[in-house]
């Protein structure tokens, strides 16, 4: 069974576009990932500071190897000063 992830990164207000830059490098190269079958980033239409990316992973595995990966954890501690607050993730598993 496959697992989702929804993973929101809401921005300084003085900070979308630098965040924007920060993530957009992360889909083409995640998508190469193993276990990898969809990752799509989204900006909120009516909050432009609000980022979110829509994963669809093969198993919980392979999203544990990709949070492990030193390119994420370099993003995440970049974004840091970025943020407006902490990101939120959510995993979800279809019924």
């Amino acid at each position: 069974m496959t697992l989702h992830v929804v993973a929101h990164f809401h921005a300084r207000p003085d900070s979308g576009a630098a965040l924007r830059l920060l993530l957009e490098p992360l889909v083409a190269v995640t998508r190469t990932e193993d276990g990898c079958l969809a990752y799509r980033l989204f900006q909120d239409e009516a909050d432009p500071a609000h980022f979110v990316f829509v994963e669809e992973w093969r198993d919980a595995a392979s999203l544990e190897v990709h949070l492990a990966l030193p390119h994420l954890a370099a993003m995440v501690a970049d974004a840091q000063p970025l943020l407006a607050r902490p990101i939120e993730v959510t995993r979800l598993q279809e019924c």
